[in-house]
């Protein structure tokens, strides 16, 4: 029997990237006929198991590993006890999903880490805690993992780059999408549920949609800025920004207050977060998601908006090429605002064409499969242990 061991903290509390993706590979995980009759995978959690149905899976082994005379500190937990926690339960290799080695880890690791993570680290406005812990053992992950996973050929070529790490010490795996992103049909229970949520978020008709953590690479601020060029020209449309503000001061409630009051109405409407079921609808009722960003590893929520049936506004990248080919709606200079501007405009302009880009750009979703994502990774973990 091959024991994996997962460090899971990030499935606890409010879920975003590495959470999210976390979730949907164990979920697969748990899918996967026969699994446990060669694996078993020791998640580790800092101090409360989720109650995901998944998790009940027998190929599961789930632990507490802060409490009582051990406290629940982030840094206790990962740089102290999941080394401990590796060879008192005589694991075969560790996965680390969060982009970092810990610091006193001696075995066969095998990390998740991506080119966007090195530029926060450097050029992002993230807590300097924070930053120093990226730079340091992400550092340490590429020099000391048995192999290094990441998610895209784009970030594969930069890792490689900024830490000169060997080509078969680095593997391309793209991630799963979700599979509730999908096209829902337009049925009476459609239209309750989306009505409800417009409701509640105070959405007349049509808008367009950010979700997802708002660090300024992002250009969150800038989209904001954008809209506000076009709404008085299109007074029944609103933006819905449900975003965590990442901003070092956050800047978005103040800038959205005084957008709106330059606008003269409540266009813009602000949340920091959307529970699952709400963003698969308002994904699917939205005209298209904004999301901007200056450097991905991959990027999910465009393509859970094209698995939506809905265009996404991209920055004109190597990465968003390489995800959405020649057709897409592309900001070529995300920090001027007139750029995105153009095109929500274009959207607004022509639903003929964003229907036409959508079916040009959907058959490229089939490379990013849970399933496959996981053979895959079996693959590699097989390959680890024998070293």
């Amino acid at each position: 029997m091959i024991r994996v061991g997962v460090e899971c903290e990030q499935l606890e509390g409010y879920r975003f990237g590495v959470g999210h993706t976390l979730a949907q590979f164990l979920e697969t995980v748990a899918k996967t006929p026969g699994i446990e009759s060669k694996y078993r995978f020791a998640l580790y959690f800092k101090k409360e198991i989720p109650k995901d149905e998944f998790l009940a899976h027998p190929v599961f082994e789930k632990k507490i590993l802060t409490g009582g005379l051990i406290p629940p500190s982030f840094n206790i937990f990962y740089h102290i006890i999941i080394p401990i926690a590796y060879w008192r339960d005589r694991l075969d290799c560790f996965f680390f999903p969060s982009y970092m080695l810990p610091a006193f880890f001696i075995g066969k690791a095998i990390v998740l880490l991506t080119n966007d993570v090195y530029w926060e680290a450097r050029h992002g406005d993230l807590p300097l805690r924070y930053r120093l812990s990226y730079r340091l053992f992400c550092r340490w992950a590429a020099l000391r993992a048995r192999k290094i996973i990441t998610i895209s050929d784009f970030s594969k070529k930069e890792l490689k780059q900024f830490y000169n790490i060997p080509d078969k010490r680095i593997a391309v795996n793209p991630w799963g999408l979700n599979s509730m992103f999908s096209i829902l049909p337009r049925n009476e229970k459609y239209s309750q549920r989306i009505n409800e949520i417009k409701k509640k978020f105070g959405i007349k008709k049509d808008f367009f949609l950010s979700l997802g953590q708002a660090f300024p690479r992002r250009h969150i601020k800038e989209s904001v800025e954008a809209f506000v060029q076009i709404a008085a020209r299109y007074p029944d449309v609103q933006y819905l920004v449900a975003c965590a503000d990442k901003y070092n001061p956050p800047i978005l409630a103040k800038l959205i207050k005084r957008a709106n009051q330059a606008i003269g109405r409540e266009a813009i409407i602000y949340t920091t977060y959307l529970k699952p079921d709400d963003a698969l609808y308002l994904i699917n009722e939205g005209l298209a998601l904004a999301y901007v960003s200056d450097k991905e590893a991959l990027g999910l929520p465009p393509l859970e908006s094209l698995a939506c049936g809905r265009p996404a506004i991209v920055k004109d990248n190597e990465i968003s090429r390489e995800l959405f080919g020649d057709d897409g709606y592309f900001v070529a200079n995300a920090g001027n605002s007139n750029n995105i501007a153009i095109q929500m405009e274009r959207i607004l302009r022509d639903k003929e064409e964003a229907a036409a880009i959508v079916n040009k750009q959907s058959p490229r979703l089939k490379r990013y499969d849970w399933p496959t994502h996981i053979s895959r990774l079996l693959n590699i973990i097989d390959e680890v242990i024998k070293k």
